[in-house]
């Protein structure tokens, strides 16, 4: 009898384990995926603010007011980037079933509402440039309207593309919850052969 519990007590340790493994490769690869986004929304940025500097430096006009929300558009993105990117440094990949969820859950709906507020500048720009044509200072309603217009459908772009690789992670999650079962007042862990 006691090498019954024994081996019993035995395969729940290393499922347990196995789902630890599990788990801190889920997160890795989270953590992966993020730090990769930025790395682009950082790029995207410093491109935004290297041309927007050279583009305001000889322009007028609409155009100058173009780069000039580039420029600053793109200071905004790098900052984010850089900040994100240097916060996950200190996101551990070893952390606990709940806290893994939170992140998940958290990391997916930061993607949907950026998706939201990027409607927003796209809208915003869309005012801008109606606005423009019939402003006394049309050029400066106009450069910012096709700069909100860029900006947003670039950033729309982004934060759809990284809502669908997130959400697509995020399903491995499921793969180890499914692993634990509930049954009235027990939990148990199951370990397929």
């Amino acid at each position: 009898m006691k090498q019954i519990i024994l081996f019993f007590f035995a395969v729940l340790l290393v499922d347990s384990a196995f789902s630890q493994v599990d788990l801190q490769q889920f997160n890795k690869e989270r953590i992966k995926i993020t730090r990769n986004g930025m790395l682009v929304l950082g790029a995207w940025g410093a491109a935004n603010i290297a041309v927007g500097a050279i583009g305001m430096a000889g322009a007028s006009g609409e155009t100058k007011y173009f780069q000039q929300m580039n420029l600053i558009w793109g200071t905004v993105n790098f900052a984010i980037a850089g900040a994100t990117y240097l916060g996950l440094a200190r996101n551990k990949a070893g952390m606990t079933l709940s806290k893994s969820v939170k992140q998940q859950a958290g990391i997916e709906k930061t993607f949907l509402i950026n998706g939201g507020l990027d409607l927003v500048y796209i809208t915003a720009g869309i005012y801008c440039l109606e606005k423009g044509n019939t402003a006394s200072n049309r050029d400066k309603y106009k450069g910012y309207g096709k700069s909100l217009l860029m900006q947003g459908g670039g950033l729309l772009l982004f934060d759809v593309i990284m809502y669908i690789i997130n959400t697509s992670h995020g399903k491995e999650l499921y793969k180890i919850l499914d692993k634990i079962q509930f049954s009235g007042n027990s939990v148990g862990i199951i370990w397929k052969l």
